[in-house]
This record gives structure tokens, C-alpha cells and sequence, in this order.
């Protein structure tokens, strides 16, 4: 008798950074995978955007140990992997928030040693269509390419801002603060207007003061919230795992209570939002359309400056920068911003206090990366929609998928093989960004493969 031993399953994965990373590292430890294509537009690979910034100041927002490793079996594989490379920030690696080059360093460490094993091909490519062939799926790239293969992953992360609503275009109004060189012709004494007051923006503000700008910088958002500040994490011994009515009034009654509730312990609120973030997705998927429409409106902001947080001396550099007059954040949003011959001219609608007019030399839009894939500016994305190959996910948000993070077609039908993980399964699960949260997807998905 001869045994059957089914024929390794061929994967393409489109986008190598984090995510991407992740996927083929994990991927490849399982017995029943073949060869691996990953596709990276930028050649990024191991970094992407997010973990490409090489300036010290740009830094992971949490602690190195909540990084985890790769697998579940190893919890602190990063905050290990820094202590064996003598990272300066060690050795208590839960409360040090190292370079966010660092953690790029340990993703390409990861992926160089599956790329040792043979099995791995890395190709400065952009993915244009993916269509069904067979058993499987054929990727039509950017080089003329064709890459045949069983499983198809897109891992394309976080999309640019569109263009935002009211700011007339122009060489001073910069959509892309990421983009190589962006922010280089920008002057110490230029006046500079950040829309948005999030992770994005405060990056944005820190580089700018190393940078040299000297004049008040001026942040503006709907609520004026910045990141709160993170502490030394503690063990939550009650995490909140449910609340009455599936409402958002309900869910926002419930945390209050549960702050109040360990506060009084010496629990402080930033671990209640830590513990109940590990059951955000599955919470999340209770909800109604209306209900996630309505978190959307009045509750995304809070619950982003408290869910993204700041490492206690950068936000003590925003307090002091505020103190002396270089920092000043507005609450309010952007009528209308015309343009003049040395920036532009805006008017400000401020929340409860009427109106303000000023002049800026540039204006930045940090107000986070585009979420409504029907508008993002991606060849390959806008291909999938127009085929009908996947459809917009709930509320508008990234792509559409099911449990397992297979796509879900026009007609309402998961994709066997293709799959979508991080930032474009925003509308399914809510928490996607996190390294935690992507490898937790990947994981489900090799357990199901």
C-alpha cells in the first residue's frame, strides 16, 4: 500500500510589510505549503511603511513585549529577539517604546531566515488583477508577470488619506506625509496647519520639531484629541467581555463603570482598555450596521486616543511644546482653505466657539489612511471591485470577508483561497492594525489550512 500525500499548495502574498511578512513567516511552517511569492510595490519587505521610518523619534506606541514574537508560541518573541541583539532600551523591555526601525530589523531577521529555506521568492512587483484559475488563482502584475498559485493573500496595508474636503490643491498642501521627501521643503520658520490629532499626526509634529520648525505649529480635529499616555501595564483580573443591549450607549455606560469600578483598585484605565480590546473583533461583529455607524460617528475618536497611546516622554515633549506656545490644538474642522501666494488662507469652524481665519504656509492631512476602498487610488483593489471578485465590507469599511478572513464576492459568496488580513478587514472585525491583531488572524487561517 502506498500512501497519498496531497500536493503542496502554492501562495502569492500581495504587500510585504508587516503583514505580508507575518503571513509567509507563519505560512511557511506549515507542513502542507509549497513555494511563496511575496509581492512588494516598494520593495519594503519586513518593513512597509509603518516599520520604514529610520529617525529614533518614530516610535512603536506600546511597549516591546505587547509585540509578541511570530507564533503563539512565542509571546515575547520581539522584546527576546532585542535582549539577544543587546538593544540599548533593554533589559525591561515593558515599559521601554523602542524605534519602530527595530521592529523592522526583527521582521526582516524573521523573513531572511524562510528566505534561507529556499522556498521563498521576494519580487519588486505590483500586483494589478487576481483572477480564479482552476483550483486556484492567477496574480497579473505590474511587470507583465503571471504567478500561478492555490492561495492568494492581500496584505496591502493602510492606504494614503484622500484629499481633504475643502482644501484647494496645491504644492502646499501635502495629502502624503509619507511619501520620500515630503515634508523636506518645509522651513524652520514656515507655518504649519496638521489636520488631525492622532498616531499620524503626532509623528508628523515630532518630526517637524527635529526638523528644526521653529514657528507655532497648529493641529486641528472634530474633537481636538490627542493620544492619551501610556503607563506600566497590570494585570486585569475582571476584563469587561460583554455589555447590555449590543448598543453603543450600552458599551460606553459599561467601560465607564468598569474604569470607575478599577480605578478604586489602583487599576488604572488604560489596562481596562487593554483587556477589553481582546475581544473588540468578536464584540464587534455583533453589532448592528446601525449601531457600528453610530461607534463611528461619535465614539471613534475617544476611542482611538485612548486605544493608540503615547510613550510618557513624547507625550510630556507635546505638553511642554504646548507650554511655550509651539504647539496649539484645535477642536473644530476645516471650512474652507483657499490658496495664496505663499500657502493658504483657512477658516476654521471651532467646536462651540464660531469661527477662526488664518494663514498657514502649509497644510498636512494626517487625518489617518483611507478606509472606503471604493476611493482609495489602488489598480489592484479597484480591479477586484469592478470584477466583482469582493465587494466593500460592512459599513463601507476596507473589504468585505467572512470569519476566516476568506473574501466575500459581489453575489455574497466567500473565496476558497483568497483571503484579506490587517487594515482591509476594518469593517469586519474593527481592531486590524496591531501586530497582535494580524497575527491572530494569520494564525486562524493556518490552523484552518
Amino acid at each position: 500500500m502506498t500512501s497519498q500525500h496531497p500536493t503542496p499548495l502554492s501562495v502569492a502574498i500581495i504587500g510585504g510589510g508587516a503583514a505580508g511578512t507575518l503571513a509567509a513567516i507563519i505560512l511557511a511552517k506549515l507542513p502542507g505549503i509549497g513555494g511563496i511569492t511575496l509581492l512588494d510595490r516598494d520593495g519594503r519587505f519586513g518593513r512597509g511603511l509603518a516599520y520604514s521610518a529610520t529617525q529614533p523619534w518614530h516610535r512603536i506606541n506600546v511597549p516591546a513585549y505587547k509585540m509578541g514574537g511570530v507564533g503563539a508560541d512565542d509571546p515575547e518573541g520581539f522584546a527576546d529577539w532585542l535582549a539577544a541583539n543587546g538593544h540599548a532600551a533593554g533589559p525591561d523591555y515593558s515599559t521601554a517604546f523602542v524605534p519602530r526601525a527595530a521592529y523592522g530589523d526583527f521582521l526582516c531577521a524573521q523573513l531572511a531566515e524562510v528566505s534561507a529555506g529556499g522556498r521563498l521568492d521576494m519580487r519588486v512587483d505590483a500586483a494589478l488583477a487576481v483572477e480564479k484559475h482552476g483550483d486556484g488563482y492567477r496574480v497579473a502584475t505590474a511587470s507583465g508577470d503571471i504567478i500561478e498559485s492555490r492561495l492568494v493573500f492581500l496584505c496591502i496595508g493602510n492606504h494614503p488619506p484622500s484629499d481633504f474636503a475643502g482644501v484647494v490643491p496645491s504644492p502646499r498642501s501635502i495629502s502624503n506625509v509619507w511619501a520620500t521627501g515630503a515634508l523636506d521643503p518645509i522651513g524652520a520658520d514656515d507655518s504649519v496647519m496638521v489636520i488631525g490629532t492622532g498616531a499620524t499626526a503626532v509623528d508628523v509634529v515630532i518630526d517637524l520639531v527635529h526638523r528644526g520648525v521653529r514657528h507655532e505649529i497648529t493641529m486641528v480635529s472634530r474633537r481636538g484629541l490627542l493620544p492619551r499616555i501610556d503607563v506600566v501595564p497590570v494585570a486585569d483580573p475582571d476584563p469587561v467581555k460583554s455589555w447590555p443591549g449590543k448598543t453603543v450607549r450600552g458599551l460606553l455606560q459599561r467601560l465607564r463603570e468598569d474604569i470607575r469600578h478599577k480605578a478604586a483598585l489602583g487599576i488604572p484605565w488604560q489596562t481596562a482598555i487593554d483587556s477589553f480590546r481582546l475581544y473588540t473583533s468578536e464584540l464587534w461583529q455583533g453589532l448592528s450596521a446601525t449601531e457600528r455607524a453610530r461607534f463611528s460617528r461619535h465614539l471613534r475618536s475617544i476611542w482611538l486616543a485612548h486605544r493608540h497611546r503615547l510613550a510618557p516622554d513624547v507625550a510630556a515633549l507635546l505638553e511642554q511644546l504646548q507650554r511655550g506656545q509651539r504647539l496649539r490644538v484645535i477642536a473644530g474642522r476645516v471650512t474652507a482653505a483657499t490658496t495664496t501666494a505663499t500657502g493658504h488662507h483657512v477658516t476654521l469652524r471651532r467646536r462651540g466657539r464660531g469661527t477662526l481665519d488664518l494663514a498657514t504656509h502649509w497644510i498636512l492631512n494626517c487625518t489617518g489612511p483611507e478606509e472606503r476602498y471604493d476611493k482609495v487610488d489602488d489598480p489592484l483593489v479597484q480591479s477586484l471591485l469592478a470584477s466583482g471578485r469582493v465587494r466593500p465590507g460592512p459599513n463601507g469599511l476596507g473589504l468585505d470577508v467572512d470569519s476566516g478572513c476568506r473574501l466575500i464576492d459581489r453575489a455574497g459568496h466567500s473565496q476558497p483561497g483568497l483571503f484579506a488580513i490587517g487594515p482591509a478587514t476594518r469593517g469586519t472585525f474593527w481592531e486590524v492594525t496591531a501586530a497582535s491583531n494580524i497575527r491572530k488572524q494569520l494564525l486562524g487561517v493556518a490552523e484552518a489550512l
